[in-house]
């Protein structure tokens, strides 16, 4: 009985998570989620991200997803007095560029901060204490080491106790050395604010935390909703007004989808940008997930089965067949959604067959089906259609079969 119950040969792979953090999968899971989390961000502040020609023209206040609006406003509230402009140069910060080179080095920055992060929280916890008091200790030091070290000195030297500020003589008034790191500090808050999504996006990544992974679609999620709500057509006839400063200016999305341009004329390009930030959006947080999931499973795995052949095994069969689902399904997905936008067409295809009677000429005439709220209808109609054939088509069925022969087909290829 005891050798019924024996533990396999040892593999060369075990299922240890400083091993599998460098398995070609796990690392190809991390990447996919990692460029569809920057192109979905990219692509969100191409959609997302413009605002009416004359707000522009007017230097009008533009709360879209650009960090380089923030920063013009606070550069210019520094004109005119001693620190001419903001410390960090333009080519840091994305200021003065066009389209998505604003975004390009400020990426970069918050890659190098995530991936700092996730080395210090890999660190055993005495040393990562130490990093940690290190760090602060160094931001402090950069933020008043210099103003602390002049005023000390000049009490010194005066042998007089005095602020350190309000006074005429200029050399008294040290906290004037306050003002350039301070500049530094709110230039790179500013930058990560508008970066919050992909910084605790590839902290959540590669640093194995459902929590960040959350708190990044969590974001992305509530500007969403804010750019709804502020670009709904009551609240920008309300509120848009060209001669008021503080107005939105948000470009709200046509209510009229045009015509269907994109993919040999499956879809319009309004459309297939929406639903680009929609499958991207599946992509990040379904591989994110599935990664963090994954781990943890192996991770909770008795030591005997992490070095067992047989679980290394149904480990990476696991996610290949993961990876394999992840692609059909995403690619089902947009295809049907694809479909289910271009329904209208067809029910106006399918009337005008059905004849040439004053209603049908009436349906093929009619705007509201081109309208967002009739192609939703229209799409609604399809979608139902689509989920009701799985009581009639064994969709389930099919899908092992199919599995189940790739897998045979697998095993017989040497």
């Amino acid at each position: 009985m005891a050798d019924e119950v024996a533990q396999q040969e040892e593999g060369l792979t075990t299922l240890h998570l400083r091993t599998l953090r460098k398995d070609w999968r796990v690392v190809c899971l991390q990447m996919v989620a990692s460029l569809s989390l920057i192109w979905l961000f990219l692509t969100m502040t191409q959609v997302f991200g413009h605002c009416h020609p004359s707000y522009v023209a007017n230097d009008a206040w533009c709360p879209a997803l650009d960090h380089t609006l923030t920063l013009d406003e606070i550069e210019e509230g520094f004109a005119g007095t001693e620190l001419d402009g903001l410390p960090l140069p333009d080519w840091v910060t994305g200021q003065g560029n066009e389209g998505d080179g604003r975004y390009f080095v400020p990426i970069l920055l918050t890659m190098v901060i995530a991936g700092a992060w996730v080395a210090l929280n890999f660190q055993p916890p005495a040393r990562r204490r130490k990093i940690t008091l290190g760090l602060l200790g160094t931001m402090i030091l950069f933020l008043a080491g210099m103003f602390l070290l002049t005023w000390t000195f000049g009490m010194i030297m005066s042998f007089d106790l005095y602020l350190p500020f309000g006074h005429s003589d200029d050399s008294m008034n040290h906290a004037n050395h306050l003002v350039w790191p301070l500049s530094v500090y709110i230039q790179l808050l500013v930058m990560l604010f508008f970066m919050a999504p992909v910084l605790f996006g590839l902290m959540g990544i590669w640093g194995l935390s459902k929590r960040m992974v959350n708190w990044s679609m969590a974001y992305m999620l509530i500007f969403l909703g804010l750019y709804a709500l502020l670009s709904y057509e009551g609240v920008v006839s309300q509120l848009s007004s060209a001669s008021d400063p503080y107005s939105p200016g948000l470009n709200p999305l046509p209510t009229q989808i045009g015509e269907a341009d994109t993919l040999g004329g499956l879809i319009s390009g309004e459309v297939w940008n929406l639903l680009l930030v929609a499958i991207l959006l599946m992509v990040y947080t379904e591989t994110a997930q599935a990664t963090i999931r994954f781990l943890e499973y192996a991770f909770r795995l008795p030591e005997s089965c992490k070095k067992d052949p047989e679980y290394v095994r149904q480990f990476q069969s696991i996610l290949n067949t993961h990876m394999q689902h992840t692609v059909v399904v995403i690619l089902a997905v947009g295809f049907v959604t694809m479909l289910a936008l271009k329904f209208d067409d067809l029910i106006i295809d399918v009337v005008g067959w059905a004849g040439s009677g004053q209603w049908s000429g009436q349906v093929r005439e009619s705007l509201e089906l081109r309208l967002t709220y009739g192609k939703v209808i229209s799409a609604m109609l399809f979608l139902t259609f689509v989920a009701g054939l799985r009581y009639i088509v064994p969709w389930q069925r099919i899908s092992g079969l199919v599995e189940s022969a790739l897998t045979k087909k697998g095993n017989t290829n040497p």
